[in-house]
């Protein structure tokens, strides 16, 4: 089939007539001809586009184009989160101008950095290093709250990189942010204030070898700060404060080179 004239029809073979698109062909010599000029040489009918939709909005305006808006955020809520911190404004969606501009320097620096070839963007690491440090120091008798106090790092992040969300069927978090490992990394032992237990055998060992120096339980009781009258060595053969281990430990290397004092008999004035 071949391009009609103008105001001509196109016919198929069943028939059926269907809208041309009317194409003036050049007849000049050297003129170029247009794409759909071209097609039509070869006998291609071109049917008329569809209408071209138009948005609600834009139809309400007048067919202009209409700038999108972002719907506003409401102000969350006072949290454990603060306020101008990008989890507070991902995880509660809070709209604050604090914690929407904690959200644009987040994404300035994540961009920056995957831009950069002398930076490296990791966001994440593996929980696996923060997951053994918290288990050591449970050996030790350092439980979540401490560690939370002493590091910054939420109990309910402690908690779930730990245990996981059971309600939720949730299993323990299997990546951190490189800052919250740090964090755990950098709890140690000796800054906790005493309150946690710690096996006592090596406490006991300093003891026995005070006593087979020759100090009494009782004298040592009394180095350790007892007040009762008849001071006995009241310590668990089993799990011990940190801080009576830490006293233990500084008794004993005060005492250890020194002449334990002469044994006192009952009726001795």
């Amino acid at each position: 089939m071949h391009p009609t004239t103008k105001g001509a029809a196109a016919v198929t073979d069943e028939g059926t007539a269907l809208p041309v698109v009317h194409v003036m062909l050049s007849t000049t010599a050297g003129a170029t001809t247009t794409r759909r000029s071209q097609a039509a040489t070869y006998g291609l009918v071109f049917g008329e586009p569809p209408p071209r939709r138009r948005s609600a909005e834009r139809v309400a305006d007048g067919g202009g184009a209409t700038p999108r808006r972002r719907a506003e955020r409401p102000v969350a809520s006072d949290s454990h989160r603060p306020h101008g911190t990008h989890v507070k404004y991902v995880v509660e969606c809070c709209g604050c101008e604090a914690c929407r501009e904690a959200n644009r320097d987040y994404e300035r620096r994540r961009g920056r950095a995957i831009a950069r070839p002398d930076e490296v963007w990791i966001p994440y690491v593996p929980a696996g290093p923060a997951r053994r440090h918290l288990a050591e120091l449970s050996k030790q008798g350092v439980g979540l709250k401490t560690v939370s106090r002493l590091s910054g790092v939420s109990h309910g992040a402690l908690s779930k990189m730990v245990y996981g969300d059971p309600r939720r069927g949730q299993a323990p978090s299997r990546r951190v942010r490189p800052e919250t490992l740090a964090a755990i990394l950098a709890v140690r032992l000796h800054q906790a204030q005493g309150g946690q237990k710690v096996p006592a055998g090596p406490t006991w060992a300093l003891l026995e070898e005070l006593l087979a120096a020759g100090y009494t339980k009782v004298f040592l009781a009394r180095a350790l700060g007892s007040t009762a009258a008849n001071p006995a060595l009241q310590v668990s053969r089993d799990r011990v404060r940190a801080s009576t281990a830490r006293a233990v430990e500084a008794l004993h290397a005060r005492l250890i080179r020194q002449q334990p004092p002469p044994r006192r008999s009952r009726w001795s004035r």
